[in-house]
């Protein structure tokens, strides 16, 4: 699945008409967010980070709502650079990348474990408890969905048996 990066921008002179106005979609996502900070620095946009769901405007992982961060246009060169914010923002978004990919193959190491036939074999009511936590899972935006990820996962730890 290919993964994009997409900074929003707004210019003041569409009466701040919003959109995404650069996105990339790559195999790669750190190339994705490289690429689309390239595509900002020839467009001389500037970056106006947001605190936004409690990664300082980072997000993004599937879903066209998220962004990675929110850019002001502006005609005049001001600092910090793009290649500085670049040297800032690429690691962090790896290391958020990371982290979700141990708890995705977590889940399917607990699958693998036959936690999710448990999950089957409850009664109803557990059952029922089991799919509105599944439905906050893919309905959530990060960091919501990685928190009720960490959590279902140590709870399918701790019916398997097995420990992560």
């Amino acid at each position: 699945m290919p993964w994009y990066a997409v900074l929003d921008a707004w210019d003041d002179s569409r009466h701040d008409d919003r959109g995404k106005d650069i996105i990339e979609i790559q195999a790669d996502r750190t190339e994705a967010v490289r690429r689309a900070f390239e595509r900002a620095e020839r467009r001389n946009y500037t970056f106006e980070f947001k605190d936004r769901r409690d990664l300082g405007g980072l997000g993004g992982s599937g879903n066209l709502d998220e962004f990675l961060v929110e850019l002001r246009q502006n005609d005049r060169k001001v600092e910090p650079t793009v290649k500085d914010m670049m040297d800032i923002v690429i690691p962090i978004v790896e290391r958020q990348f990371r982290i979700e990919d141990v708890y995705l193959e977590r889940l399917c190491i607990m699958d693998d474990a036959g936690a999710l036939t448990w999950l089957e074999e409850l009664n109803p009511m557990h059952q029922l408890a089991w799919s509105r936590l599944i439905k906050e899972l893919e309905g959530n935006e990060w960091p919501g969905l990685f928190g009720y990820l960490k959590r279902l996962v140590e709870y399918l730890s701790l019916a398997s048996g097995t420990s992560h």
